[in-house]
């Protein structure tokens, strides 16, 4: 039989190692459904839904640890329509589920920006995008400049999909911001520290004009895509610290 560990111990390790204490978060990070209290298989995925939780129960996960949770905010009710049918798969089979929001987005080494940007060459090297007064992104700069062309390349390769790419910067780019999924409200800032590029999940309305006007070319690779990497690094650190069947459920997502 496969090691096991507690569920109490399992968040407790999270939280401590995501420092989820820092952050004002709009989600509640950590355990959000209490399931059996023991795990030997986690699931992990980007976001909670029926398609994630059904597979997870598939695939006989006792947790499901995810990005994107359930709960949000101070109000827990009402518990009706999608939220309740969410909420039936999990409690109906003991599933828990635990999920990580800002504190998987800014974690140095496991977080959706650090390893966004060192999968494209780019060295994280000061915080940037503060939430509530703590930073979640990064600026990152390739070792020299590089055409745009080929960096965003090397972003449709690592996502999978055709980024949105709003043009407004030079032909050359070597330092770029970072912000996975809804990061667009960065760019004045990406402006302001010299970057030549945004690299973030979605954009707005907004977005195309600002690029043009402030310089800054914007990438905008999906916000699921770009947030796949930190629950899977995470899924693979907990596998090797705990020894624990891990497996990543793939859900992807167009916006």
């Amino acid at each position: 039989m496969s090691p096991v560990i507690s569920l109490r111990e399992l968040a407790r390790y999270c939280d401590e190692l995501l420092e989820i204490a820092r952050f004002r978060d709009a989600a509640v990070n950590g355990v959000q459904v209490e399931g059996r209290a023991e795990v030997r298989r986690l699931a992990t995925a980007v976001s909670a839904s029926r398609q994630t939780i059904s597979e997870a129960l598939a695939w006989g996960a006792d947790a499901l640890l995810v990005h994107h949770g359930l709960l949000w905010g101070d109000r827990l009710g009402p518990i009706t329509g999608v939220l309740r049918q969410r909420l039936r798969l999990l409690l109906a089979d003991d599933l828990s589920l635990l999920a990580y929001h800002l504190p998987l987005d800014a974690h140095p080494e496991l977080g959706n920006n650090t390893l966004l940007a060192r999968s494209l060459e780019l060295e994280p090297i000061e915080p940037c995008g503060p939430v509530a007064g703590v930073p979640i992104g990064f600026v990152a700069e390739s070792s020299a400049p590089r055409p745009l062309v080929h960096l965003i390349d090397q972003v449709r390769e690592l996502t999978g999909r055709e980024p949105l790419v709003l043009p407004g910067g030079p032909a050359e780019v070597r330092r770029v911001t970072v912000l996975s999924g809804s990061g667009a409200s960065a760019l004045p800032e990406a402006a302001e520290l010299g970057c030549q590029a945004l690299l973030t999940g979605e954009a707005r309305e907004t977005t195309m004009a600002l690029a043009r006007e402030l310089g800054v070319t914007v990438i905008a690779a999906g916000h699921e895509a770009t947030e796949r990497l930190g629950v899977q690094a995470l899924g693979r650190h907990l596998a090797e610290r705990f020894e624990l069947e891990t497996t990543f459920l793939h859900d992807p997502n167009p916006v």
